[in-house]
């Protein structure tokens, strides 16, 4: 929709549609470059006196994940210490727990600390409570405006004279318009913008699309002393070939566990019901130090819900081309432009760094959204593109791809197919014994290092080798998580 809002562009605010994670931390860094910034947010989040009110009573219903599972992975951390300290602060006061590198690390491993391993801190926090501190950090902000109940259905842009148009604000689902400087999407998954931009004659933005095959059960219990199993303070995972499942511990005293069972397996559907959910549980000696009587319960009792998340796919949208951005004045960061597979914990983590990476192209071009907009694409490349491509890469590999019939295709997809067998018979089993190569994965999977160097550090694979050797040979190390066959966890779970 094309329309000239009767407000001058450099008296516009910065509009950002999203007020979650990516479009509050949006907020909280543009603050500082811009004298208004508007957030449009269709939920209503109550007023809360803190993260337990907020847990119980905030509905996101445009957040799908908000009671699910989350890692805030140490690139959270050091993005907020290094731009948003006092959210870490607020976090911190209301019971965050820091979890350092060598309480994660496996029961007997001689791991001698190194100076960079403070880096290396994982924030136990349930994603309410995230969203509560950043969002009282923003609130904070004399020159923010938060604005919740209210719907974007649509932008506004100046005439295009033949060029791709320019973004000058947004249209509200009552009709409203309101005008901006700069527009940016944070609205996630679901977010709209190819058709927004098709409507004001812009391009759509290139796509690509992997399906994880999975989905997702979670339910959040409390820690009745307050403390964690012994020898079970990180995060717990296991990867069993026939299901995933996760122990993410919490802020206050929380925690929750998340089964991921393959979407086609009709055996494992319905563990939306409690009962069903704790019978599967019970047959996972991995679970049971958590869920042993006298040691947590559920949060809202025995009856408390059991919540599922579906639809889950890998994908990627670019919104500049060799062209330059398909719209001027429009961005999009988070789940927007990059989603992956919620079990890598990655979603945060690129929402965050998208918004300091906005803010970046920002304080560089100030003047020049399309050299902003170029500098966003490129630096969202390299610093993020490896990690959705790795989330897509072992997503394949999970669901048996067959291999494409194009000869250099096939031969990408081999290689892809070599590097994986390699990773899941050398290298995972090595961080289970090897503390070099516990440390490498560890600062990989916290997305400090980029991913291929598990395959390329010639350190990591020199010790992987021996490991492998031992897997080939039937003597794998024994694995953190103790695994179960499917038929017996099935057989569990329809006893009753």
């Amino acid at each position: 929709m094309t329309a000239s809002p009767g407000v001058a562009a450099e008296a516009a605010p910065v509009v950002i549609v999203g007020g979650g994670i990516a479009g509050l931390a949006a907020a909280r860094l543009l603050a500082r470059h811009f004298p208004r910034v508007v957030v449009l947010e269709r939920d209503v989040r109550p007023e809360v006196a803190g993260p337990e009110e907020a847990f119980a009573r905030w509905e996101r219903r445009g957040v799908a994940q908000f009671r699910h599972s989350h890692a805030f992975l140490a690139r959270v951390r050091l993005v907020l210490l290094a731009h948003m300290p006092e959210v870490l602060e607020r976090l911190r006061a209301a019971g965050v727990r820091e979890i350092a590198l060598a309480e994660t690390a496996p029961p007997g491993m001689p791991l001698v600390a190194r100076a960079d391993d403070e880096d290396v801190v994982l924030l136990a926090c349930r994603r309410a409570t995230f969203e509560w501190a950043l969002r009282e950090s923003v609130r904070a902000r004399p020159n923010v405006e938060l604005r919740e109940g209210v719907g974007v259905a649509g932008l506004l842009a100046a005439p295009a004279d033949g060029r791709r148009p320019r973004v000058v604000g947004v249209r509200l689902d009552d009709g409203t318009p309101v005008a901006a400087r700069l527009v940016v999407d944070a609205l996630g998954r679901r977010s709209p913008a190819p058709a927004w931009l098709a409507a004001i004659g812009a391009p759509l933005p290139r796509e690509h699309t992997q399906e994880t095959g999975t989905l997702y059960y979670t339910r959040f219990y409390r820690l009745r002393r307050g403390r964690a199993p012994a020898g079970s303070a990180g995060l717990v995972a296991g990867d069993l070939g026939w299901v995933k499942v996760a122990i993410f511990p919490g802020d206050a005293g929380t925690f929750s566990i998340t089964v991921g069972p393959p979407a086609a397996d009709a055996a494992l559907r319905g563990l939306a019901d409690p009962r069903r959910f704790e019978r599967f549980l019970r047959a996972l000696p991995g679970v049971a130090p958590w869920r042993a009587p006298g040691v947590s319960t559920p949060l809202g009792g025995p009856d408390g819900p059991v919540l599922a998340m579906g639809e889950l796919r890998n994908r990627l949208r670019r919104f500049v081309d060799a062209e330059g951005p398909l719209a001027r004045g429009f961005f999009a960061i988070g789940d927007a432009a990059y989603h992956s597979n919620p079990v890598y914990g990655r979603g945060c983590p690129m929402a965050l760094v998208q918004a300091v990476l906005l803010e970046e192209a920002i304080a560089r071009h100030r003047d020049d959204p399309i050299a902003a907009a170029r500098y966003l694409d490129r630096e969202s490349e390299a610093q993020l593109r490896p990690y959705w491509d790795a989330a897509v890469s072992a997503d394949r590999r999970a669901l048996g791809r067959p291999l494409p019939r194009a000869p250099l295709a096939a031969l990408a997809d081999a290689a892809e197919q070599a590097f994986g067998w390699f990773f899941d018979r050398g290298v995972l089993p090595a961080a289970r014994v090897d503390p070099v190569v516990f440390r490498g994965l560890l600062r990989t999977f916290h997305m400090l290092e980029r991913p291929e160097r598990a395959l390329l550090d010639p350190e990591l694979l020199a010790r992987s080798l021996p490991v492998l050797a031992r897997v080939l040979g039937g003597r794998e190390p024994a694995p953190t998580f103790p695994y179960v066959g499917r038929a017996a966890a099935v057989a569990a779970l329809e006893r009753g």
